[in-house]
């Protein structure tokens, strides 16, 4: 009932807009004659004067003023419609327009692709005919439905108003048709069961191709329908044997054909889309376990994007003027990415190290053959880096390799036939290597953006390679041959940087390859020093591997400025990031043998070398620019320094264990103080040079110190709660490194402060300074009252008790003096909450706990101090307003 109203009003709506829609054609008549007269197609404007206007000469069409270019003569020509006639304006379409010429048509394509099903609905209900008919009336009023739109689509003529080309009645014509179409498949194979998996799998994908071709004629909308149906169709079909190759022959015609229509159509929407949906695909294939499926459909994929995306739209183009192609390059790395997870899903023999090779060649090639997809090369090194790093590890003796991830359980990284292994690494990195070189040095009109990605993976894929290699088979334990390996890849390198020397002086009248060359000198230098570090921490006793990285980044920063060449900056950035990657993975880099003598160990070497290589690096940066790599150096140079401090304290306080559970006040104190310390400098270096890394630093530091004195130093380490001994003489303990010093530093940091960060700021170093100052006070008197345990639950004398008022109000005199030395109404504040908080313990624990001459003493005092605090407020504000600025305000 209610599928009959709809098409009911359907067509009472249509009939309706009848009358309407005739007039709407005449007016579109009306419309196109106005348009043909304003371009000079129809009748030429009556009333031209006999002497016509020098305005009016130019303007007149096909007759161009004397001594006027093509330019202008096509400038003319651009305007005659605006200065021959004045066409009536187009006004945007009413609601009448919109139902009939529009949503007409939308609500009757929808009904036309639900009637299809309805009918068949219909059918089952009532049991009219049988399911071999019901299939046969679908597929016909498929094929009618998709004949009528391209019989329309031939015989009409385009509609000149842009409002309506959404409404094309063909195309919704030929939607509907072959929706219907694949509802009428699916239910011949789902419910009746009268075609195979097979015969159903061939029928849809046929379908999604035919819709996908119709696209390039009905627009759009058909494509996005074919490609999501031919996509979607492999998961409606249901079979107790899947057959894995069809579907990879399968997918490849889907790819080929959007790949194809979005070429002929520029619909690069429909090419992502379709890169997109095989990648998800090779991702499931992959999972499920078929792997030679995984590797020919990797492979296939592969190759139609190359042909497709990359070789079909940069023939013909010269390497001097391509520009980099992100969306190929991207699409290329997408599928290095689907070759490393299908290689691990290979079995254990030759077929892992061939099918990396043949896919890298492919992306090697295509990055070679056509610049603009040059990020193609470091694909292909991040293809093969990732396949050694994915490797199967051997298992126990009789037993079949296992994959890397249950390696992570039984720790043994050394991967499955170590031969095969080390060959493959060598024939991968000098392959990457030689390509992507052989290429710079053939193309003299290289543009310096390819030529980085060329250098970059002929540099770092090979070196990246070598460190994987040593690491999953030595676990990166000492050894010369792998020592030995990196030194011959350093000569190597820097045989190619020599070359490239000199090949820029041979070449300096080629232009760009003369940047292009100092280029390749920088990279392959820059090369040649890593590789050289790499083998010092494989050939050394300890894992220095951070330290090699950082001492290749301060030397690459030096080959960078001394041959001029910027692009080197960016290596510089990548080591600091690989640097920061291994730091924030384990920030202990020398191991646990440090050796016991203070400063002079191993972290000095481990931590010290490293900021001290990046504080250099940042330096030499920034005699020619402030970039984002500088701020990077400078980061990672006090990250490495305030990790040096630390665990030098660590290391001094606990006989050289870093490792040791035990902490105390003392250590707190001393942490607490280097953060303080760290943040004043930066805070001082941030007012010098006004760069944000400072600030930023100058907070953190300043927060976590914060957040230490209150949680370790007032609660958890402090030794009046947790009884711990404090050690020392009366004067010379270990409150006065852990309470004092730390209020020192953070009232040199309130001062050093001030202009640089906020007052909030400010204020929160003072008021830190204030609690550490009267905290190493009170456990100062209760140290010489109690000895070197200060417990709280210890009895407290008459004396000490005193004594503790006196510290509060001797702080709070001193502040007052402070506040009215320098005009500081915050000091003065402080000052009375020092002296509220000396009358409230006076009034509330001495007047119950003093007996006797010390109780009449706190409240003498007391009143004195009150008293004279008084007296020095009335002075001062009897001399401000005896003033003559107070007499005479301004």
């Amino acid at each position: 009932m209610i599928e009959a109203l709809l098409i009911a009003a359907v067509l009472v709506a249509f009939f309706r807009q009848r009358a309407r829609l005739q007039g709407l054609e005449r007016r579109l008549n009306e419309l196109e004659a106005a348009f043909r007269v304003a371009g000079g197609q129809a009748a030429i404007p009556p009333a031209v004067p006999d002497a016509p206007s020098a305005a009016v000469e130019q303007a007149a069409p096909g007759r161009p003023p004397e001594g006027s270019t093509d330019e202008a003569v096509q400038g003319s020509q651009d305007t005659v419609p605006a200065t021959v006639a004045s066409p009536v304006p187009a006004r945007r379409p009413g609601i009448e327009e919109r139902l009939g010429a529009r949503w007409a048509v939308w609500v009757g394509g929808l009904a036309l692709a639900f009637g299809g099903l309805l009918l068949v609905r219909y059918s089952i209900e009532q049991d009219l005919i049988g399911p071999r008919l019901r299939v046969a009336l679908g597929a016909l009023l498929a094929a009618g439905l998709a004949g009528a739109g391209e019989w329309l689509r031939r015989r009409e003529q385009p509609i000149p108003l842009p409002a309506f080309t959404s409404a094309n009645i063909p195309a919704v014509l030929t939607a509907a048709g072959t929706s219907t179409a694949f509802a009428v498949a699916y239910a011949a194979y789902s419910l009746y069961e009268l075609i195979g998996p097979t015969t159903a799998f061939l029928l849809l994908g046929l379908l999604s191709v035919a819709t996908m071709a119709a696209a390039a004629l009905h627009g759009p909308a058909l494509a996005g329908l074919g490609l999501v149906a031919a996509l979607v169709s492999p998961l409606l079909v249901e079979t107790d044997s899947p057959n894995a190759p069809a579907l990879v022959v399968y997918l490849g015609f889907v790819a080929a054909a959007s790949y194809a229509v979005a070429r002929l159509r520029l619909w690069r929407w429909l090419a992502i889309a379709g890169a997109a949906g095989a990648m998800l695909w090779g991702l499931a294939i992959t999972v499920g376990g078929s792997g030679g499926a995984a590797v020919a459909h990797t492979l296939l994929q592969a190759a139609l994007a190359i042909g497709f995306l990359v070789a079909d739209p940069h023939r013909g183009r010269s390497a001097g003027e391509a520009l980099t192609d992100r969306f190929g390059s991207a699409v290329l790395a997408g599928f290095a990415l689907l070759g490393i997870f299908a290689a691990a899903q290979l079995g254990f023999g030759l077929g892992r190290p061939l099918f990396a090779g043949a896919l890298g060649l492919m992306l090697l090639a295509a990055a070679c053959r056509f610049p603009p997809v040059a990020p193609a090369a470091a694909s292909a090194a991040l293809l093969a880096v990732g396949t050694l790093l994915t490797w199967p590890v051997e298992g126990e003796a009789g037993a079949e390799p296992i994959t890397v991830l249950e390696s992570m359980v039984a720790g043994t990284p050394l991967p499955a036939a170590v031969g095969t292994y080390l060959v493959s690494a060598l024939l991968f990195g000098a392959g990457i290597a030689a390509m992507s070189l052989g290429r710079i040095v053939r193309g003299p009109d290289l543009r310096l953006v390819p030529a980085a990605w060329y250098l970059g993976a002929a540099t770092l894929g090979p070196i990246l390679e070598l460190i994987v290699v040593y690491g999953r088979v030595t676990a990166f334990e000492r050894s010369v041959p792998f020592a030995l390996v990196a030194a011959a890849l350093a000569a190597a390198f820097a045989g190619v940087a020599r070359f490239f020397r000199v090949e820029e002086g041979r070449r300096v009248a080629a232009g760009r390859f003369r940047d292009v060359a100092l280029l390749a000198v920088g990279a392959t230098a820059s090369a040649a020093i890593a590789a050289l570090a790499l083998g010092f921490t494989m050939a050394l006793d300890r894992g220095v591997l951070t330290v090699s990285l950082a001492l290749a980044a301060l030397g690459t920063a030096y080959v960078s400025q001394r041959a001029a060449v910027p692009a080197l900056r960016y290596v510089v950035g990548g080591l600091g990031i690989v640097v920061a990657a291994r730091l924030a993975w384990d920030p202990r880099i020398m191991g646990g043998d440090l050796g016991r003598t203070p400063i002079l160990n191993w972290l000095l070497f481990g931590y010290g070398v490293p900021a001290v290589s990046f504080w250099l690096a940042a330096r030499i940066l920034a005699a020619t620019a402030r970039d984002r790599i500088v701020p990077l150096c400078e980061t990672l140079a006090l990250l490495f320094s305030a990790l040096l401090v630390s665990l030098q304290i660590r290391h001094a306080l606990h006989d050289g264990d870093i490792y040791a559970a035990r902490f105390d006040h003392l250590e707190a104190g001393l942490l607490v103080t280097q953060g303080l310390c760290f943040s004043l400098l930066t805070a001082r270096l941030a007012s010098r040079r006004a760069h944000p890394v400072y600030c930023v630093f100058s907070l953190g530091f300043a927060t976590l110190s914060l957040l230490g004195a209150a949680g370790t130093l007032l609660l958890f380490e402090n030794p009046f709660i947790t009884g711990d001994r404090v050690a020392g003489g009366a004067v010379l303990n270990t409150l006065l490194p852990a309470y004092l010093i730390p209020a020192a530093a953070a009232a040199a940091l309130a001062a050093g402060s001030r202009g640089v960060h906020p007052r909030a700021f400010v204020l929160a170093a003072a008021g830190l300074a204030l609690v550490l100052e009267i905290a190493y006070a009170c456990l100062q008197v209760r140290f010489l009252f109690q000895g070197p345990n200060v417990l709280f639950l210890r009895w407290t004398s008459d004396a000490e008790l005193w004594t503790y008022s006196l510290v509060l109000i001797a702080n709070g005199i001193a502040l007052l003096a402070a506040g009215f030395l320098w005009d500081s109404r915050e000091a003065r504040l402080a000052s009375a909450a020092c002296i509220v908080a000396a009358v409230l313990k006076v009034f509330v624990i001495d007047l119950a706990g003093l007996e006797g001459l010390l109780r009449a003493l706190s409240f003498v005092g007391l009143g004195l101090v009150l008293v004279g605090i008084g007296f020095v407020y009335q002075r001062l504000l009897a001399g401000r307003a005896g003033s003559p600025a107070a007499d005479n305000p301004a």
